[in-house]
């Protein structure tokens, strides 16, 4: 349809710049299946009128009568296009044929992406708010890989630093306190009764004769065991990473200290107050405290370990670099964006996706913390109440860029009230109809029997999912997803609740099990981008 108005301009108007238009499906059915801009944008670049412009092109675009059934023109000089049916038959017989490959595309085929996500708190239990990364950042991965990426999927360990230390001494307390012995809890130690439940595995594992020289092997099995249990949680999550890198490994094996030199000799990265600082030539970032790679003790920050763990996303070969981090790294984008510009790598191929706190809800009131983490509410804790279809269909439903409430009461609720459960609950009455049919294939002439409005309107957002995909692999606004699945569901509820899809009429029937076989097709196709599964039964 893009296309068609670049040729009616070049008809009208030969020579002049359309700026980039847009072409938007309509967000209410009066005002036609899609709408463009072109003519706001026409019109200022021709010092005309945008309504006259529109005028003009709709008129010229009225004669594709094979694509539009009708263009209308709306102030202030906005374009609107209803399809045909011929169009909508024409591209809806391609979710039959191409099935699960439906919305896919090849444009990115041969390019790599590398994603990182979750690179949770390695000392504690997976957080309701890390976890959100999850669900995020595999749909994402999915996307990509729906336009022709080939992904790498990337968990990154920061597991030293003064955070592991006073885990380290917090796992000793409990570790002499399940002896018997005389002990007081560390400044600064870390709440909650999870520790204490590592340092019995640990008794049991290790056995009892540790002695506090033996701090470093207590605090590595306590991080593997941390560890192991998120890991146990991401898959509950049916997330799984095909690399996980290390933030001590980089340390010992001297990439960390070996970039603070390539920095130095970059010039990007100089000796102030006894520390050495990343600054950029820009000097945007030299006095942000945050920016030091080296500490005046000599010790190596968390920024100088991730520099060295960026250096090598970048020099790998990817085509493109995601990092999906929590709301409270906005800070550290600015650093990462411009060590892309150090080490060479197109600013335009890194993207950081930041996602905002979540708040747990549970009968209107906001739950502060759980007795086992302490501090927080704990993923595992959620996906035993609700499960991991609803944490991931809520987690995705919501703007990465706002704070959510995660409602326990409506997670679990089974009925229509809670989304997840709608759509599958559309895609198990779909199943139970299919079962029940005889359905050998299709004629396609009967596809013209398909003319009633909720036949029609539900067609309509099946043949969106193309464009859906393509815009989520654009922006990564995954929220498209299940927004996109739950119109889909609430077009087919009001289909079936209105017509029979079994009649007396042949040929009517088997046009109807053609609509309902694509349905499940786009939502089988939308829940595998959204990780989530499917039910037959209900």
């Amino acid at each position: 349809m893009a296309k068609k108005i670049t040729e009616a301009i070049a008809q009208k108007f030969e020579g002049h710049d359309t700026l980039g238009f847009s072409m938007e499906p309509s967000v209410h059915p009066e005002h036609g299946d899609y709408a463009s801009n072109v003519a706001l944008l026409l019109g200022k670049n021709l010092s005309r009128s945008p309504l006259d412009v529109a005028h003009i092109l709709a008129e010229e675009l009225s004669k594709n009568t094979e694509i539009f059934a009708k263009v209308e023109t709306a102030a202030p000089g906005f374009i609107n296009f209803y399809l045909s049916p011929d169009i909508l038959f024409t591209e809806f017989k391609n979710i039959l044929r191409e099935e699960n490959k439906y919305g896919g595309s090849d444009k990115n085929s041969g390019k790599k992406a590398r994603v990182e996500y979750v690179s949770a708190n390695p000392t504690g239990p997976l957080h309701i708010g890390n976890a959100r990364g999850g669900p995020l950042g595999e749909s994402i991965c999915r996307v990509l890989e729906k336009t022709g990426y080939k992904v790498l999927r990337e968990y990154y360990h920061n597991d030293t630093g003064t955070q592991v230390e006073k885990m380290g001494d917090t796992l000793w307390y409990w570790y002499q306190k399940l002896l018997g012995l005389e002990t007081e809890f560390p400044e600064g130690g870390y709440l909650g009764e999870y520790l204490r439940e590592v340092a019995e595995t640990a008794v049991s594992q290790l056995g009892k004769d540790l002695k506090k020289g033996d701090l470093e092997r207590l605090t590595r099995f306590g991080l593997e065991q941390i560890f192991k249990e998120n890991s146990d949680t991401l898959n509950r999550l049916r997330i799984k990473f095909d690399s996980v890198v290390k933030e001590s490994e980089l340390l010992s094996s001297g990439k960390t200290a070996k970039i603070v030199e390539e920095l130095k000799k970059k010039g990007v990265a100089k000796e102030k107050e006894g520390a050495i600082w990343f600054s950029p030539k820009t000097g945007i970032l030299e006095d942000d405290q945050d920016s030091v790679l080296i500490r005046s003790t000599g010790q190596p920050t968390y920024f100088a370990s991730d520099a060295a763990y960026h250096k090598e996303k970048f020099s790998s070969g990817y085509d493109l670099v995601v990092d999906i981090l929590g709301s409270n790294h906005h800070g550290h984008v600015p650093r990462l964006k411009a060590l892309a510009e150090v080490f060479e790598f197109d600013p335009a191929k890194f993207l950081a996706v930041l996602y905002q706190y979540v708040r747990v809800k549970k009968d209107g009131v906001a739950v502060k913390m759980s007795k086992r983490a302490g501090t927080y509410v704990t993923a595992k804790e959620i996906l035993d109440e609700v499960g991991a279809d609803s944490v991931t269909f809520f987690f995705l439903m919501n703007n990465t860029d706002s704070h959510m409430d995660f409602d326990l009461n409506l997670a679990r609720e089974q009925s229509q009230k809670n989304p997840v459960f709608y759509v599958q609950y559309a895609h198990a009455r779909i199943s139970s109809i299919l079962q029940k049919a005889t359905f050998q294939g299709f004629a396609e002439e009967n596809l013209k029997l398909l003319d009633k409005e909720e036949e029609l309107q539900l067609i309509k957002h099946l043949l969106k999912f193309p464009e859906v995909v393509d815009d989520t692999a654009r922006d990564f606004q995954v929220q498209r997803l299940p927004r996109h699945a739950l119109e889909i569901a609430r077009a087919f509820h009001n289909f079936y609740e209105k017509h029979r899809v079994i009649t007396d009429n042949p040929d009517l029937s088997e046009a109807r099990l053609m609509l309902v076989s694509a349905t499940q097709i786009i939502l089988k196709n939308l829940f595998q981008l959204m990780n989530i599964s499917l039910p037959e039964k209900m």
